[in-house]
């Protein structure tokens, strides 16, 4: 029986763990300049222990808050698995808990050219 949890709470950092009742295998992916993606993560942890994802009975992911980019990868990727693999309906798979509202800025806008003949 092994569950499989991802923190991705961090941007640029994702750590996978593998647990058998406790912790078996951990693994831990940072990237300077891009986001630190937990499908690379989990399919790293699967590889270096020699199991698919068929053989993992439970996969979860750190609720928040945390990053806004970070959070939204790893539900992602725990609520497909767990919607695939373990037919988890749609409508209980858990939300992301950021913290507070996202901070989306508007769209910049472009400075029209004058067409001048």
């Amino acid at each position: 029986m092994f569950k499989i949890y991802i923190d991705s709470r961090l941007r640029k950092q994702t750590t996978a763990s593998l647990f058998k009742r406790t912790l078996f295998f951990w693994f831990k992916k940072d990237s300077l300049t891009l986001e630190a993606d937990p499908a690379d993560a989990l399919a790293e942890i699967l590889r270096k222990n020699n199991l698919s994802l068929e053989q993992i009975d439970s996969f979860e992911t750190y609720p928040g808050p945390g990053s806004y980019t970070g959070l939204k990868m790893g539900h992602a990727v725990v609520n497909v698995l767990n919607w695939v693999y373990k037919g988890v309906p749609t409508v209980k798979l858990p939300l992301p808990k950021y913290g507070s509202e996202p901070n989306i800025t508007p769209p910049k806008t472009k400075k029209k050219a004058k067409n001048e003949v």
